[in-house]
C-alpha cells in the first residue's frame, strides 16, 4: 500500500481522533471538522473513510434512525497513535528553530 499524501494523512488522523472520542456518522464527520477550520464535504471523506475500512482502522454499523456509524478498531488506535507519535516528533524537531526565531 502506498503511503497517504499530506491531505490524504491529515485526513485519517482527524477521522480516527474523531471517531476515537465518539463513533459518529460521515455527516457529523463534517460538521465536526468544519468547526475545527477544516472545509470538507461528504465526497471528499467517503474515500478515505473506505481506506480506513479497509485497512481495518475503522468499523461502519449501520445505526436504524442513523444511518451507518463510524467507530474506531484497535488498528486504528495503533495507526493513529503512530500518526500521533510522528507528529510529536516533528513538533520536536521544528521547536528550537521557533525559540531561536523569536
Amino acid at each position: 500500500m502506498k503511503p497517504p499524501t499530506l491531505d490524504r494523512f491529515f485526513s485519517r488522523v482527524y477521522i480516527l481522533k474523531l471517531v476515537q472520542s465518539s463513533p459518529a456518522t460521515v455527516m457529523n464527520l463534517v460538521d465536526r471538522l468544519r468547526e475545527r477550520g477544516i472545509d470538507k464535504n461528504i465526497r471528499s471523506l467517503r474515500p478515505v473513510l473506505r481506506s480506513l475500512m479497509m485497512a481495518r482502522a475503522i468499523t461502519a454499523e449501520l445505526v436504524e434512525g442513523s444511518g451507518r456509524v463510524y467507530c474506531i478498531t484497535e488498528r486504528g488506535r495503533a495507526e493513529l497513535e503512530q500518526y500521533l507519535s510522528h507528529l510529536s516528533v516533528l513538533k520536536a524537531e521544528l521547536a528550537p528553530e521557533d525559540a531561536e526565531g523569536s
